[in-house]
C-alpha cells in the first residue's frame, strides 16, 4: 500500500472517496473512564502477554482499569469531565476535507476511535453502507508504533477480512507523518509562540514529553517509535535553530504502566529534576 495521496487525484464518474481518520479515543463522561481503560488494556498491542497466559488478558485488564480509574477520573474532571479527543479528531478530519475540496477533491470523512465511541468497527460499517469505492486511512499518530497505528490497522484488517466487499476495497494508508516538513514547521511555530510568552525566552528549556512504550517493544518487537520520535525532535530543533532559537531541550516519556521498564527518561522524574 502506498503512503501518500497524489494531489492531482481526479475522481472517476461514480467513484466515492472516503477519508478514514483514526485515533485512540477517550471517555465522554466520568462514568466512561473505567470501561474505556478496560478496552485500552485489553488490547494485546498495548499489553503484550506471553502466549501461555493470553487467556488472562481480560482479567488483567479489569484489574488495571479498576485500580487506575479513580486517578484518571480526577484528571478528566480537571478538563471538563471527559476527553476532547473525538471532537478534535472530527474537527481535523473536516479541516482536511475542506482543504481537499479547495483542490477539487471531494471526500467523505469517517472517524474511528480505537477504545471508545465512535469505535473503528462502527465506522467501518458506515464506510461499507455508504458504498465508498476508494479509502484513505489516516491514523493521527505522527510517529508509527505497534501500540497505536499498528493496533488500529490490525483492527481494520481483521474487520475487512470478514467481508468480501471491504477486503477488495482499494485503499491507501498514511503510516506516519512526523518527518514531513509541514508538520515539523507547525511544531516549531507553536514552540516559538510559547517561548514568546516568557520575559526572558532564552532561559526557557524546551521540554518534549512523548507517550511512552515498554522498552521491550523497541528492543524485541523492533517498534520504530523511539527512533521516529527522536528524529522528529531533531528535525523540530533543527528548524528552530535555523530561526535563531538556541534554547536547550530535552525529550522524556510519560504514561508508563506496570512494573516493566519503559522508554526513559521518565517525564515524572525529569520534571522534578528541572525544578530542583
Amino acid at each position: 500500500m502506498s503512503a501518500t495521496v497524489s494531489l492531482s487525484y481526479s475522481a472517476k464518474e461514480g467513484e466515492k472517496l472516503g477519508l478514514f481518520v483514526l485515533n485512540m479515543g477517550g471517555p465522554t463522561t466520568i462514568e466512561d473512564v473505567e470501561p474505556f481503560l478496560f478496552n485500552l488494556f485489553n488490547d494485546p498491542d498495548i499489553i503484550r502477554l506471553p502466549p501461555v497466559i493470553n487467556l488472562f488478558q481480560p482479567f488483567i485488564a479489569r484489574m488495571i482499569s479498576r485500580s487506575r480509574a479513580p486517578k484518571s477520573a480526577v484528571g478528566y474532571e480537571k478538563i471538563g469531565g471527559g476527553s476532547p479527543l473525538f471532537p478534535l479528531t472530527k474537527e481535523q478530519g473536516d479541516a482536511i476535507a475542506a482543504s481537499l475540496a479547495k483542490r477539487g477533491i471531494s471526500v467523505k470523512v469517517y472517524v474511528g476511535m480505537r477504545y471508545w465511541h465512535p469505535f473503528t468497527e462502527s465506522a467501518i460499517q458506515k464506510i461499507k453502507c455508504d458504498g465508498i469505492t476508494k479509502l484513505v486511512i489516516l491514523p493521527l499518530y505522527p510517529q508509527y508504533s505497534i501500540s497505536t497505528t499498528g493496533s488500529s490497522l490490525r483492527c481494520i484488517k481483521e474487520e475487512f477480512h470478514k467481508d468480501d466487499t471491504l477486503e477488495n476495497l482499494p485503499l491507501t494508508v498514511v503510516y506516519r507523518f512526523a518527518a514531513r516538513p509541514g508538520y515539523v514547521s507547525a511544531m516549531a511555530d507553536l514552540i516559538q509562540m510559547e517561548l514568546g510568552k516568557f520575559q526572558d525566552s532564552s532561559a526557557a528549556k524546551i521540554f518534549f514529553s512523548a507517550h511512552g512504550v515498554p522498552k521491550k517493544y523497541v528492543t524485541k518487537a523492533l517498534d520504530p517509535y523511539k527512533a521516529e520520535m527522536e528524529q522528529c525532535v531533531r528535525l523540530i530543533m533543527a528548524t528552530l535553530r535555523s530561526r535563531g532559537v538556541t534554547n536547550d531541550h530535552i525529550l522524556a516519556y510519560q504514561s508508563r504502566v506496570g512494573p516493566v521498564e519503559w522508554l526513559k527518561p521518565y517525564t515524572s522524574e525529569v520534571i522534578p529534576a528541572l525544578g530542583a
